[in-house]
């Protein structure tokens, strides 16, 4: 019994009660459109699914801050063809390495000797900076190119800015001895003498690698102009060049000037350059060892006949280094590996160029291949020390 309302007449109650009833044929009707589903979030974020889930996992992040393994970034090359800012001190390279000088070449007077830096009347004095351990300081300072201001007056005559004399006051005179790797020479006639059948085999090699000359080329240095040259140095990336001092007087060097003056130039520039491999580590060559299991040492006393013989070669002259001399660092396990069967020869210019760019940014390290540079010093300034 439906009930009516105040001025409600029967016929509206009756359609206000069928309103609320149940209609059975309103089930074959077709629903009102629902609204459109919402996304549910991932119950697990990507990279952290649970163990046994059947969803596939990604890689995990790499972090973008891991630097590669490279002590150095790849080395410019030079182009032969192109004449550099000192092409004239030696425009031909030379049939073979050999004492040679010019003319206009004279005798320094005197024996330049290694001395305190001397302070300046009428300057004011400043406190000297020390770069022995601090790498990052000394590699911005590097960076900044000093040779394109005037020479400071307020420093010793031998240095041109402030750099140059902190560096030779707390890196080159922090001891007694200075920081130069003694470098020797080969003397082959002594090797060939002894018809030894692995040193044959080495010095068939060291012909074949064009490593004869250089190895076998003895001079003598100078260790107070060395130490001007190691403080004073600067890298022009864009004309490939060094820029340093000697005895205040300012000189520079191409890369191709070098090589010739080393008796190497644009042959040697066909070969393959070292510093843009990855360091090898002695477990990853085993054929240069007589063990497999000596390689995961790493000694240098364990190697072949031959290969120890080679690296002593390599020690003594263009890759001198100071310390243990049964460990082989840096780059000494590829320049073996390039010396066995099938290894194709390198670059031997390219070695020496890049090993000075990374001395002149590390004070920890002492200054190589000191005869090749004293000898380049003396041909670009012309004078004998």
């Amino acid at each position: 019994m439906v009930r009516q309302c105040a001025r409600e007449t029967k016929e509206e109650a009756g359609q206000r009660r069928q309103k609320h009833r149940h209609d059975p044929r309103a089930q074959d009707d077709v629903p009102p459109p629902n609204p459109p589903r919402r996304e549910l979030r991932p119950r697990h974020r990507p990279g952290k699914e649970p163990v046994g889930s059947s969803s596939q996992a990604k890689e995990p992040r790499k972090a973008p801050y891991i630097m590669q393994g490279r002590p150095v970034p790849p080395p410019s090359r030079a182009n032969p063809t192109k004449q550099g800012v000192a092409h004239a001190i030696c425009p031909r390279t030379p049939p073979r390495l050999q004492v040679e000088s010019t003319p206009e070449q004279r005798v320094y007077p005197g024996c330049p000797r290694l001395a305190r830096p001397q302070f300046v009347q009428g300057f004011a004095v400043e406190m000297a900076r020390n770069y022995y351990k601090q790498d990052v300081a000394l590699r911005e300072a590097r960076k900044e190119p000093v040779y394109k201001y005037e020479k400071c007056e307020s420093l010793d005559r031998r240095f041109w800015c402030k750099l140059h004399s902190d560096f030779y006051a707390t890196v080159a005179m922090r001891k007694s001895d200075t920081p130069i790797v003694p470098c020797k020479y080969v003397d082959w006639k002594y090797y060939e003498d002894m018809n030894d059948p692995f040193f044959n085999e080495a010095i068939a090699k060291c012909k074949e690698m064009g490593l004869y000359d250089i190895m076998g080329f003895r001079y003598n240095w100078n260790e107070e102009i060395l130490a001007q040259f190691h403080s004073s140095l600067y890298y022009d990336e864009r004309e490939i060049a060094f820029y340093w001092t000697t005895e205040g007087e300012k000189y520079c060097v191409d890369y191709m000037t070098f090589s010739r003056i080393l008796g190497l130039g644009s042959k040697d520039e066909k070969r393959d350059p070292i510093h843009v491999e990855q360091q090898l580590k002695p477990y990853q060559v085993p054929q240069l060892f007589f063990n497999p299991y000596w390689a995961e040492k790493g000694n240098a006393s364990t190697l072949l006949p031959v290969y120890y013989t080679m690296n002593q070669f390599f020690r003594a002259t263009i890759d001198a280094k100071e310390g243990d001399p049964a460990t082989l660092r840096y780059y000494a396990v590829n320049l073996l590996a390039h010396t066995m069967p099938g290894g194709r020869p390198f670059c031997i210019m390219d070695f020496i160029w890049n090993e000075l760019r990374r001395t002149m940014v590390e004070a920890k390290k002492s200054l190589p291949t000191a005869p090749y540079i004293m000898y380049m010093i003396e041909r670009v300034t012309e004078v004998t020390f």
